[in-house]
């Protein structure tokens, strides 16, 4: 409780709000270079973050419980952050070819690779698997990690897709699966406790030369300052993030783990809509609901004109996408020779 005291504390944004016990939080060190950072700013959920000038990292520097956190992500997809997980959904995706045509993560690795036609693609916390099917449709051969086994089933199940469920285990991956060309760690990094094996690990089932494209939540955007980071919307949403990644986090980790940045940019804004509400327990029933609702709008011309004047008035345009700077993509390349070194720490690079 001592490290809390006194620190500005962060109005609530995000209605999912994890109730960690407060009492049995255990310091943390920066995850990737094990510096001892005093925490600058208090989360809506009353874990504290830090900021590691070595790293350019921000992180929550005291966990709750291991098992408080395990807790979490069983179940994810049914109550934390629902989905449609029903074969009608399964057999969309796989039907729809241009679902994913300007999907700026595959349009970024095709344009690296050349094509991804022929490409061996893993992507580590796959969730639904809707950047595998994109990568699909473009003929790669894609293979899936989760460690929701909701999300396994689906995508193993449904997909059709190879995924395998819990932490990635480079050994084992590599002597089912080979290598691979490709790996993706979309809104990833953010969640581990252990972010530098989760990181390890992808380059380990790389082959040399292959592509890992990050994407996550830019903790650049925060600075380096506690006084405009509590103005950073980054640290009241999607609490079950313990470290923000900024670009100089990225360039640290492509020195030390011998890899080229081939892209990086920041770009769009963070989903807020709905956040200050709780989602539905049942994602089916909802959707079942709407159907409902829009067949009996469709059977209305008068109706469906007012809903669309209606529309066009109360919802602005969104905003360009590519403008912004909520998100951080970057496409490392791993050079050749370069090996998964697991003691190694980033305050040892030069």
């Amino acid at each position: 409780m001592s490290g809390r005291v006194g620190l500005l504390s962060l109005p609530k944004l995000d209605a999912r709000i994890p109730q960690w016990s407060l009492d049995s939080l255990e310091f943390r060190k920066c995850p990737l270079c094990q510096g001892d950072n005093r925490p600058a700013l208090l989360r809506p959920d009353q874990l504290p973050v830090a900021y590691c000038g070595t790293c350019g990292l921000w992180y929550v520097s005291s966990l709750p419980p291991s098992e408080e956190i395990s807790k979490l992500y069983r179940g994810y997809r049914f109550s934390f952050r629902p989905r449609d997980l029903s074969l009608s959904y399964a057999n969309k995706l796989l039907a729809d070819g241009d679902a994913m045509t300007h999907d700026v993560r595959l349009n970024r690795l095709s344009a690296l690779s050349g094509s991804l036609e022929g490409k061996r693609l893993l992507e580590i916390g796959c969730g639904c698997g809707e950047l595998l099917v994109g990568a699909l449709h473009r003929r790669a051969s894609v293979f899936g990690n989760d460690v929701s086994p909701e999300s396994c089933r689906f995508v193993g199940e449904l997909l059709h897709i190879p995924v395998c469920e819990g932490p990635l285990s480079a050994v084992a991956f590599e002597r089912e699966f080979g290598q691979m060309d490709i790996v993706v760690m979309s809104n990833l990094i953010e969640h581990p406790v252990e972010p530098l094996a989760t990181f390890e690990s992808a380059l380990s089932v790389l082959k040399p030369a292959g592509l890992l494209l990050i994407l996550t939540p830019n903790g650049g955007a925060a600075s380096d300052q506690p006084s405009s980071a509590s103005q950073w919307v980054g640290f009241r949403v999607d609490l079950e993030h313990l470290q923000y990644l900024s670009a100089r986090t990225v360039s640290t980790l492509a020195a030390k783990y011998r890899c080229d940045i081939e892209h990086l940019e920041t770009f769009g804004y963070p989903g807020l809509q709905g956040i200050d509400r709780l989602p539905a327990s049942s994602f089916a029933a909802n959707r079942s609901l709407k159907g409902l609702i829009k067949a009996q709008l469709k059977k209305s011309d008068r109706v469906r004109k007012v809903v669309r004047t209606v529309r066009a008035f109360r919802s602005p345009d969104p905003p360009d996408p590519r403008c912004g700077t909520y998100h951080l993509l970057t496409v490392l390349r791993k050079r050749s020779g370069a090996e998964r070194d697991p003691g190694s720490r980033l305050d040892s690079a030069t």
